[in-house]
């Protein structure tokens, strides 16, 4: 089994403006990507195909956009592939009956979260000294 590890931060005033910084400009990653992706017509491959299409102009986007270069890259692609996530999410609620509509920008207070995905890392389970 997999576990996905969620932790509370309490940060410091400085590291609170760090985390907002980062996650704005993933916010923002995640906007562009999704026009980047509206662009692709969808006889140009698979949703995977077309996202992947997508994250793999970040390298790219970081020579234009320099600020991009202090955003872990995996945190980036995490962002574009959210689209991924998010339209087949839409269509599972689809399939179920659901009324739903298409991905839309986010704006600063709709985009809350980021992922971080590095592995290479073990947690410590063990309690006390």
């Amino acid at each position: 089994m997999k576990y996905s590890p969620r932790y509370r931060l309490f940060p410091t005033t400085t590291q609170r403006e760090s985390l907002d910084w980062i996650r704005d400009t993933v916010r923002q990653v995640y906007n562009h990507a999704l026009h980047e992706f509206d662009k692709i017509p969808e006889d140009e491959g698979t949703l995977r195909q077309r996202v992947w299409h997508v994250r793999d102009e970040l390298p790219q986007l970081k020579q234009q956009w320099t600020d991009l270069k202090q955003v872990y890259s995996t945190v980036l692609q995490k962002a574009v592939e959210r689209i991924r996530t998010n339209i087949t999410n839409l269509g599972t609620l689809k399939a179920k009956g659901y009324d739903v509509g298409s991905l839309n920008w986010k704006s600063p207070h709709e985009y809350r979260s980021f992922t971080y995905r590095q592995s290479g890392f073990e947690l410590d389970t063990k309690s006390g000294p």
